[in-house]
């Protein structure tokens, strides 16, 4: 009996120490909105372009962050709160853009864009357009064909910093982002 009783706290603590109930672990539960999702942030010394990403968040069972149209305001400030809280405190003494430090975004630009035309953004697995924005004041920039999107981190003297959209070329490297519904393992 004592042995059932030991099995039984086990399985519960087992239970219990899963992160979330909406979301394997490892992931965020991203509540913004009316609608819960799953949010994966790539380790820290995890970088690639942003097909491979792709294909990383596809692996499992999401894709490239995108921010719906509907929460997209409240959506962006989470999931940069999310970012600035993995990374942490930067180095001292060394402001400035940190583009070691960026994350993909699932969306895509069609054509010439610049810091007065945005250009034609669509979101990678909706194809929903773009309509609003979080540049960096001068992005995009459309340097070179830069037809993709990331968060980039602006740092101050002490090591804090804010993270906003910037243009970036989809074949250099970057974190990734995954965001997938939530799981229903527990319901079956």
């Amino acid at each position: 009996k004592m042995l059932r009783q030991i099995a039984a706290l086990a399985l519960v603590a087992l239970a219990n120490s899963q992160d979330t109930h909406y979301c394997p672990d490892g992931w965020l539960v991203n509540d913004a909105g009316s609608n819960i999702g799953c949010i994966l942030l790539g380790g820290l010394d995890e970088r690639l372009n942003k097909h491979d990403a792709g294909l990383v968040c596809e692996g499992h069972g999401g894709w490239l962050l995108e921010l719906d149209e509907r929460h997209s305001v409240h959506k962006n400030n989470v999931i940069k709160g999310m970012i600035s809280d993995k990374v942490g405190q930067g180095n001292w003494g060394i402001p400035g853009m940190k583009y070691d430090d960026q994350w993909w975004i699932g969306a895509t630009v069609n054509g010439h864009h610049s810091d007065h035309n945005y250009g034609n953004w669509t979101w990678d697995s909706t194809g929903h357009e773009v309509t609003w924005f979080d540049w960096y004041d001068g992005e995009p920039s459309d340097y070179h064909g830069e037809n993709c999107l990331t968060y980039l981190r602006d740092q101050d003297i002490f090591g804090y910093g804010a993270y906003h959209w910037n243009d970036w070329d989809c074949d250099w490297v970057a974190r990734y982002i995954c965001e997938a519904p939530p799981s229903n393992y527990l319901d079956d």
